[in-house]
């Protein structure tokens, strides 16, 4: 490679950038999905970078026969970023190649959770995205059809949360809130801190006879997620199964609670 970019033969070699329109269209889905975006790889949350670019070195490896290394079909790559505590923890360990310490471990699972989410969910809101291979990155093109953008909620709607609603609200217990908050606040995941914000959200249920305290914990998406099935079931189902693998990771005590009338839950209990 010669000087400015400019390789031996004399060919100018064009470095990766990132496409702002296919970049607009992702923050905008992440956004009505709840996630927060990580601008210029300033975490936590998802990271947008060019494919190919010096942000994807190491990253991609094989395809798995997906073509997923293709910056043409793929020009976008997304990576989630966990908080910094967490980033730093594991950075330190692999640095001192301590076998022992479980923070590379922690974060890769976290990271892989919320990546193959988003490679599940991005589709239904008219992006194509592909998880080629097992630790690569989530690659992310244009929709190869046109998609029908979906209604928005109408006012004072809620989106779903994937839990049911008591008929006699149960209060949170403050041990199990504050061992959530703990995990999610390691993996990078917001809190619904209200009725309608969006992030990790908690509802009280009655525990098992002789039990401890125990609360539902599920995603609530932005209020303005189109309300369409094809929409509601993806993000719900991909984030469901994402935040329990990444808060269990994180260290809360986690189980699915799968009633025979009604979709799986996920319990949380406090440390004991």
């Amino acid at each position: 490679m010669g000087v400015h970019g400019v390789a031996a033969t004399g060919v100018r070699v064009r470095a990766a950038r990132v496409d702002p329109l296919l970049a607009d269209r992702v923050v905008e889905a992440l956004l009505l999905v709840g996630l927060p975006v990580a601008h210029g790889g300033h975490g936590p949350g998802v990271h947008l970078f060019a494919t190919g670019s010096a942000d994807d070195a190491g990253g991609g490896g094989s395809g798995g026969g997906t073509g997923a290394d293709d910056p043409e079909r793929w020009p976008l790559t997304l990576r989630w970023l966990c908080s910094a505590r967490l980033e730093d923890a594991a950075a330190a360990a692999e640095a001192a190649a301590g076998a022992g310490s479980p923070w590379p471990r922690t974060r890769q699972v976290v990271a892989d959770s919320m990546e193959t989410a988003l490679a599940e969910l991005l589709p239904a809101l008219g992006l194509s995205a592909v998880r080629g291979a097992p630790g690569g990155p989530t690659r992310v093109g244009p929709a190869e059809s046109a998609a029908e953008p979906g209604p928005g909620l109408g006012p004072g709607q809620e989106p779903g949360t994937g839990q049911e609603q008591a008929a006699e609200p149960v209060a949170v217990a403050a041990a199990v809130e504050a061992a959530v908050r703990r995990s999610a606040a390691l993996a990078g995941l917001p809190l619904a801190r209200h009725p309608r914000a969006a992030g990790v959200a908690l509802a009280g249920c009655v525990p098992d006879p002789g039990a401890g305290p125990v609360v539902d914990v599920a995603w609530r998406p932005s209020p303005q997620l189109p309300a369409t099935p094809l929409v509601s079931t993806a993000v719900r189902e991909a984030m469901h199964h994402a935040i329990g693998s990444a808060l269990t990771a994180c260290g809360l005590r986690t189980s699915w609670h799968r009633p025979a009338d009604s979709a799986p839950h996920l319990h949380a209990t406090a440390d004991h």
